[in-house]
């Protein structure tokens, strides 16, 4: 990526900002001065990376919660990240599903950085692709994981909301993350939420039948591999339209 000169000042200015803040917070003679090749390795990294590192920081939560809303870890991990229209690899991020927020952490400098959901386009973390909803303008835009990459794409919503509990006895508030799972289908665009077979077989009605003989067949389970299922079902309808489009072109030769 190519950075404009302002750009590079105001990234150096402000990494010796932040070490010379370092030295004066020290006790004298207990000051920790960066070497050099510190210093070197982050200019040269962030100065490729340096438009994921500017934002604001990230709020912590006051709350203490049993569990967290993060994308399968509250840890940082290494992905993919497309932002921007630019392709980042081995980023350390982290995905707030309850905030709908994006978060990496800058090459040796732990800062904490949300990113700007408008220039987000998608990210591949644990080997899940995550990208943003398309439910309007007007609505808030949510990270969907995308299950199915195919002409009728799958995606699977996770809807966080926050629940209390009060123990009368021990006088204690249990807080947790309730997730429920929700999957939708995208026909042209738009997305149609799904939960078993007879909504899918509504959305395909012209192949209703093979649709449902593929079902029993292969013992398709909606209820305790809801997302296998709809995978599975969704694909096989691409196969046989796909299959009658490849006749007709015969046809016509």
């Amino acid at each position: 990526m190519l950075l404009h000169e302002g750009m590079k000042n105001k990234l150096i200015i402000s990494i010796f900002f932040l070490y010379g803040g370092m030295l004066w917070a020290q006790e004298k003679g207990a000051a920790i001065i960066p070497s050099d090749t510190v210093l070197t390795n982050y200019l040269t990294e962030a100065k490729a990376y340096a438009a994921l590192y500017t934002g604001k920081t990230e709020t912590p939560y006051e709350t203490r919660f049993t569990n967290h809303p993060y994308f399968e870890t509250d840890r940082y991990v290494s992905g993919t990240l497309c932002f921007n229209r630019l392709v980042y690899r081995d980023v350390m991020m982290r995905i707030d599903l309850f905030r709908d927020e994006i978060t990496v952490v800058s090459p040796y400098i732990p800062y904490r950085i949300v990113l700007n959901n408008e220039k987000f386009d998608y990210a591949v973390l644990n080997g899940s692709t995550i990208i943003k909803s398309k439910e309007g303008k007007e609505s808030k835009e949510k990270f969907l994981v995308l299950l199915h990459d195919g002409t009728y794409p799958v995606v699977r919503k996770h809807q966080l909301n926050i629940m209390e509990e009060i123990s009368s006895s021990e006088r204690t508030i249990t807080r947790y993350f309730k997730v429920k799972l929700q999957y939708a289908v995208y026909i042209d665009g738009i997305p149609y939420p799904v939960k078993n077979k007879n909504a899918i077989l509504k959305l395909f009605a012209d192949r209703k039948k093979e649709l449902n003989e593929y079902a029993k067949l292969h013992k398709l389970n909606f209820k305790k591999q809801t997302e296998l299922s709809i995978i599975a079902l969704v694909n096989h309808y691409e196969n046989l339209t796909s299959q009658k489009h490849a006749d007709e072109t015969d046809l016509r030769r």
